[in-house]
């Protein structure tokens, strides 16, 4: 019970005048995280959960600064171990300290899935996982105000960074698209709609929401949040037959797809560290949230005119306007809700009111040449047919008849293919 007396620092040059044995660096980090971790499990079995939970903290932080490279497999066991039990015991305290008050909330587990994904990303992932927890500043408060109005758990956004690395563009090898990664029938039937000119499921308002309700009705089907978790992603068909053929609900006892059974794990990681930031090693500085001002527009606007006129990038405005396909706002929806960024309204409707009707919108001309934009592809090596069908979003089988590829044909370096967009 002496750690009441010391701060952490002076914790640490207490620990290291009491070493006198001539450690490795990293034997000697290892050798004081565990007189942490053993200090805590003293504060926890005395009922001190803060303390616990706070000498918890300090032990992650320098056992994640470690350098795994440098320890014998006899040291990295040892390090295993050490984050395994920290991680549990640190689990338990918070939940000592804030209890869960509803049976919504999300709960947190740690096992060696978990553990296995937390480590990643913290290690060989880190550099992945940093932009996606920079990207994730721009939309969380946006998720978790869908979440809170749906009476879900927060902790749920942070299945963007699983789905998309929170990036709007995303699309999968399954042509699931958005931030929330939804295929096609399945953002229909949330009423995510989709055409030549834009795609709802690009939208991170709408699509959000669309997600928020797939995900309540998983919960109510399953009433358990792993299992709606792995329903989300590998479809609750699926679940559903697995849980009747092995006759269990626990999510960790079912065989399921591997990318099933990494998915939750993967999800509990992020929750982990989004909560946590500091503690394993990234920063808190994500509160970039993305502002922006609407503009009602009575025509299809192309995005070039619009950027000039409010004074900014087209870039800017695809990237507040991902669910716009054709650089233009659609033909087909008037009037178009269009974001431009903060403070940059007033003087678009300023300069863009001097335009006259001709000027302002694109002509049936122009709208006809958007409907069949041809992109002119050369092959690069190590290109196929499946890869560049999924860079620009076609089918593979359209890309061969667009160019007279015969079934069995190889493309090569150099060739020109027609691509229909």
């Amino acid at each position: 019970m002496f750690l009441k007396f010391f701060s952490p620092a002076a914790f640490l040059v207490f620990l290291q005048g009491c070493s006198t044995m001539n450690y490795s660096k990293a034997k000697f980090d290892i050798i004081y995280v565990a007189h942490y971790h053993d200090s805590a499990e003293v504060f926890y079995n005395s009922g001190d959960y803060s303390q616990a939970s706070t000498l918890c903290d300090y032990a992650l932080k320098t056992l994640l600064s470690g350098d795994r490279n440098s320890m014998k497999s006899e040291e990295l066991d040892y390090y295993d171990k050490l984050m395994d039990s920290i991680c549990r015991l640190r689990i338990k305290a918070a939940q000592k300290l804030y209890p869960q008050k509803t049976e919504s909330d999300f709960p947190l587990v740690f096992n060696d899935r978990v553990e296995k994904w937390l480590v990643y990303y913290t290690g060989p992932g880190k550099v992945y996982f940093k932009k996606w927890l920079e990207r994730s500043g721009n939309y969380v408060h946006m998720f978790k105000e869908v979440l809170r109005a749906e009476n879900m758990p927060e902790e749920l956004a942070c299945v963007p960074i699983i789905e998309s690395g929170v990036y709007p563009f995303a699309v999968s090898r399954a042509n699931a698209v958005g931030l929330w990664q939804f295929m096609k029938p399945t953002g229909e039937i949330f009423g995510l709609e989709r055409n030549h000119w834009y795609d709802e499921r690009r939208d991170p308002v709408k699509s959000t929401k669309a997600a928020a309700k797939m995900l309540k009705e998983l919960r109510d089907k399953f009433d358990d949040w792993y299992l709606a978790l792995a329903a989300y992603n590998s479809g609750q068909t699926r679940v559903s037959s697995a849980i009747k053929k092995q006759d269990t609900n626990n999510f960790w006892d079912l065989y399921l797809p591997k990318e099933t059974e990494d998915y939750v794990p993967k999800i509990i990681a992020a929750v982990m560290i989004s909560k946590d930031p500091l503690i394993f090693g990234f920063s808190d500085d994500t509160n970039n949230q993305i502002k922006y001002e609407t503009v009602d527009v009575y025509g299809p606007v192309d995005l070039k005119l619009a950027a000039k006129c409010s004074g900014c990038k087209e870039e800017d405005l695809i990237a507040l306007n991902p669910e716009l396909s054709r650089q233009c706002t659609p033909p087909d929806i008037i009037p178009y809700i269009l974001k431009l960024p903060v403070g940059k309204s007033a003087v678009f409707i300023q300069k863009f009111s001097r335009l006259s009707e001709k000027q302002k919108y694109l002509s049936k001309k122009e709208i006809r040449a958007r409907e069949h934009k041809v992109v002119v592809y050369k092959v690069c090596s190590g290109d196929s047919l499946s890869t560049i069908a999924r860079k620009y979003k076609v089918s593979v089988r359209n890309l061969k008849k667009w160019n007279n590829v015969a079934r069995n044909s190889i493309i090569y370096p150099g060739q020109k293919l027609k691509i229909y967009r």
